[in-house]
Order: C-alpha cells, then sequence, then structure tokens
C-alpha cells in the first residue's frame, strides 16, 4: 500500500494512466512505494524515474521496460520478470531472491551486491553489468549470458546451472563451493590458482581458460572443452575426463594420476613434466603432443595415439601398451621397466606418404 503524500497518489496514477495507453513514462519518484503483488506495470516503459527501496514483492513485470532508472535497494522478491529489460540502471543491493527471470535483459545496470539467491533464471541476458559482490547462493539456471560483466566477489555457491555463457569472466576471487554447470561456455575464463574441487563442469566449454595452478582433482570433466589452456602446474588427479579436449594446451608439469582419460584429446598438447601415473589413457589422442620428461608408470596406453609424440626422457614404467601408436615418435630414452603389451613402431610407408609435399614435386612433362 502507498503511504507516501497525496502528490505520489498523483504521480502513481499518471503513471499507471501512461501503462493504459501505452505511452512511455518519465521523470517520477516512487522511492519506498508499495508495489507488492501488482500487475499495473506489465508491459510498462519507464524512464529517469526514482525506485529507491521500492517493494516489488510477488509484483508482475513482465514485458516492462526501465531506463536509466533507479532501483537502489528495491525489493523484487518472488516477483516475475518475463522479457523485463532494464537499461543502464542503478540497482545496487537491489533483493531479487526466488524471483523468476525469463528472458529478462539487465544492460548496463550497475547491481554491485544484489541478491539472487534461490531466484529462477532462463534465457536471461546481462550485458555490460557491474556484478560485484552480487549473491547468487542455490540459484537455479537455464540458459543465461554474462557479457563484459564485472564479477569480482561474486557468490556463486551451490548454484545449479545450464547453458550458461560467460566470456571473459575473471572468476579469481569468486565463491564457488558446490556450483555446477552443463554444457556451460567460458570462453578465456580466468580461474588461476583456485581449488575447484567442489565444482562440476561436464561437458563445459573452457577454451582458452587460465587454469594455471588450479585443483581441478577427481572433478567431472567429462566431454568439456579445454582446448588451449594455459594450466602449468594444474592439478587433475583423479579427474573424470573421459572424451575431454586438452588440445593445443599448455600442461607443463600437470598432474593427472590416477585421471580416467579415456578417449581425451592432448593432441599438439605441452605436457613435459606432466605426470599421467596409473592414468587411464585408453584410446587417448597424443598426437604432436611435446612431452619430454612426462611420467606414464602404470598407466593405460591401450590404443593411445602417440604418433609425432616427443617422448624422450619419458618414463612408462609398468605401462600397459595394446597396439599404441609410436609412429615417428621421438623416444630416445623411453623407460619401458616391467612395461607389457604391444606396439605399433614407424610405418616406413606412412612415414614416406607424410612427407609428400606436393608444391615441391614437379611435374614431369607428358611427351607424345
Amino acid at each position: 500500500m502507498d503511504d507516501r503524500p497525496a502528490g505520489n497518489r498523483a504521480q502513481r496514477a499518471d503513471l499507471l494512466n501512461h501503462v493504459a495507453l501505452g505511452l512511455p513514462y518519465a521523470k517520477g519518484d516512487f522511492s519506498l512505494t508499495d508495489w507488492t503483488a501488482t500487475a499495473d506495470l506489465k508491459g510498462a516503459t519507464v524512464r529517469e524515474t526514482a525506485f529507491r527501496g521500492t517493494r516489488f514483492d510477488g509484483a508482475d513485470l513482465g514485458g516492462a521496460t526501465f531506463v536509466n532508472c533507479d532501483f537502489t535497494g528495491a525489493v523484487f522478491r518472488a516477483a516475475m520478470l518475463d522479457g523485463t529489460r532494464f537499461v543502464s540502471c542503478a540497482m545496487g543491493g537491489a533483493a531479487f531472491e526466488e524471483a523468476r527471470i525469463s528472458g529478462g535483459a539487465f544492460i548496463g545496470c550497475a547491481l554491485a551486491g544484489a541478491r539472487f539467491s534461490g531466484t529462477l533464471v532462463s534465457d536471461g541476458s546481462f550485458l555490460n553489468c557491474d556484478l560485484t559482490g552480487s549473491v547468487w547462493r542455490a540459484a537455479q539456471v537455464d540458459g543465461a549470458a554474462l557479457m563484459d560483466c564485472d564479477v569480482e566477489d561474486i557468490d556463486l555457491s551451490d548454484a545449479r546451472t545450464a547453458r550458461l555463457f560467460a566470456a571473459r569472466a575473471d572468476l579469481r576471487s569468486a565463491k564457488l563451493d558446490g556450483f555446477s554447470c552443463e554444457m556451460g561456455v567460458f570462453p578465456e575464463v580466468d580461474l588461476s590458482q583456485r581449488d575447484l574441487r567442489t565444482l562440476s563442469l561436464a561437458r563445459c566449454n573452457l577454451m582458452g581458460a587460465n587454469l594455471s595452478g588450479a585443483n581441478l582433482s577427481g572433478m567431472d570433466l567429462s566431454g568439456s572443452f579445454l582446448m588451449q589452456c594455459t594450466a602449468p602446474g594444474a592439478d587433475f588427479s583423479g579427474a573424470i575426463a573421459h572424451s575431454a579436449h586438452f588440445s593445443k594446451s599448455d600442461l607443463t608439469g600437470a598432474r593427472f594420476g590416477g585421471a580416467q582419460l579415456g578417449s581425451a584429446n592432448f593432441q599438439e598438447s605441452r605436457l613435459a613434466g606432466a605426470d599421467f601415473s596409473g592414468a587411464d589413457l585408453d584410446m587417448a589422442v597424443m598426437t604432436g603432443a611435446q612431452a619430454p620428461g612426462a611420467r606414464f608408470v602404470g598407466a593405460n596406453l591401450s590404443y593411445t595415439q602417440l604418433a609425432h609424440a616427443r617422448l624422450d626422457g619419458v618414463d612408462a614404467s609398468k605401462a600397459r601398451f595394446l597396439r599404441t601408436d609410436l609412429h615417428l615418435a621421438a623416444t630416445d630414452g623411453l623407460l619401458q621397466l616391467g612395461a607389457s603389451g604391444s606396439q605399433l613402431p614407424t610405418d616406413p610407408e606412412k612415414a614416406v606418404a607424410e612427407s609428400y609435399v606436393p608444391q615441391y614435386v614437379r611435374a614431369t612433362a607428358m611427351e607424345g
């Protein structure tokens, strides 16, 4: 209920009249008013209006557009924001707990300290927003994009997400305990030096991510894309990473001990000094990998593709080979004490064929 002076009630009537006529409204002040459970603002277009500390609990704001409005400290608890657009709005400390955001968009908004705990988000967009210190504990997200947002100190604890897109996000200071995402896309995300063991990132795309020194031991990375990652010294021990893609990544000194890496792809990756002791690399692809001094002690290398790999100084003691492809691999100093199984050595005819470069072959003129 609006308990402010009559002048404010007149403003409210004027706003509602504009909404009813489909006209934009501008330059009002509804700070500290109460719009609880209202549907009066559905489809409204409101500009340069103050809603500081205003309550929208359970309100239906579907299809509304707010431009350059001030919602500092406003409460949208359990509100319905289906297709609602907020453009260049001040929303610091706003509360969205248990709200429903479906197809909504926040563009250029200041949302520092905003609270989204328990919020349901589907196909929402946050573009060029300040989300510093915002809280998303136990939020449920199925389709959302965070583009060029400031996410310093964001709290994503126990959030359950799918189809989340966050480009170039710096999550080094984020709270991530219990965070899970399926089929998310996080290009160039920075998670360096983070302990990520409580996360689940199955079938996620972390192409170009910075995972330097990160702890991903025991994580489920099945089917995830980690191509061109920077991850020297990262710990993947015991990770479940079937069919994961690590191609062209810097994994120097990374640890994969006991990891499940069946059909994983390490093509052309830098693996110098990496430790795969006891790992399952059945049908893994390491073609062209640079792995001098790596350890494969007791690893399962059945059907592993190591063609053209640099394996000088590698310790493969007690490893299990089965038709392991070592075609044109550099194996100087390869240690195989107690190893078992079969290997496929360099195929001379294949080697000749691979050296064939058509542009350097002079065509012979046909006579007659």
